[in-house]
């Protein structure tokens, strides 16, 4: 049985306005366990509480509801490939043990 993984990571969430400055925020997601659907409720949450405020400050004068829910979207999808990139090398890396030690057998 597999265990699931433990990932200390910080994601930065960032979006880029023609009219503003990159506007970032961190997301600790290392005390989840993200095969728990409570934990995985817990980060959509925070992902997505994160990323409206990301998207409220590098739109201030554009918070037009449909402008808005893109740029949320947008930025809830970049951050979820982040947390999909750093779960796979993370997995690879265990791999990467777990085939160095077949050579030794």
């Amino acid at each position: 049985m597999l265990r699931p993984l433990t990932i200390t990571a910080f994601l930065a969430l960032g979006i880029v306005s023609a009219h503003a400055e990159d506007v970032t925020t961190q997301v600790a997601y290392s005390d989840l366990d993200l095969s728990r659907p409570a934990d995985a409720k817990v980060l959509a949450a925070r992902l997505q509480d994160a990323a409206t405020s990301v998207c409220l400050k590098a739109n201030p004068e554009n918070v037009a509801k449909a402008a808005l829910e893109n740029c949320i979207s947008v930025s809830v999808h970049m951050a979820m490939s982040r947390i999909e990139s750093d779960m796979n090398e993370a997995v690879d890396g265990k791999l990467s043990n777990v085939r160095m030690a077949m050579r030794d057998l």
